[in-house]
């Protein structure tokens, strides 16, 4: 069985959709099943399902997020591999932030701007094998 990984993208910013699908590209690659989505669009079946996390977001506070953000606060996702892309050093900060109630790991190392560095993504991947 491979492993899931759910990445999730801010609702509304195509250079962020095309970042998230050229990381689920990467990540099948690697012989890692992902799952993408638009933070919208993520359910709870969703959450459970993965084995790891990619979230995306090009602004702290996007509404598109609400949802995720309440799962996150309510559930216990201990030890499994969380990373952080988007525009900024606040959006990720947020990210980070939302995330920590439900104790995922962060990686060390974020995806910041539009166009990140090859070799941070491939450090950020090799995270989760």
């Amino acid at each position: 069985m491979k492993t899931k990984t759910l990445v999730v993208w801010q609702d509304g910013h195509p250079e962020l959709e095309r970042m998230a699908r050229t990381l689920g590209e990467k990540l099948e690659g690697m012989g890692i099943d992902p799952v993408v989505r638009m933070a919208s669009e993520v359910s709870i079946p969703d959450m459970l399902a993965a084995s790891s996390y990619l979230f995306g977001a090009d602004e702290a506070g996007n509404l598109s997020y609400g949802e995720v953000a309440r799962l996150l606060r309510g559930i216990n996702l201990a030890g499994r591999p969380a990373a952080f892309f988007g525009a900024n050093g606040a959006a990720i900060a947020w990210l980070r932030d939302i995330t920590k109630d439900s104790e995922l790991v962060a990686a060390s190392i974020d995806l910041v701007g539009p166009k990140p560095e090859s070799s941070a993504i491939a450090s950020v991947l090799r995270s989760f094998v």
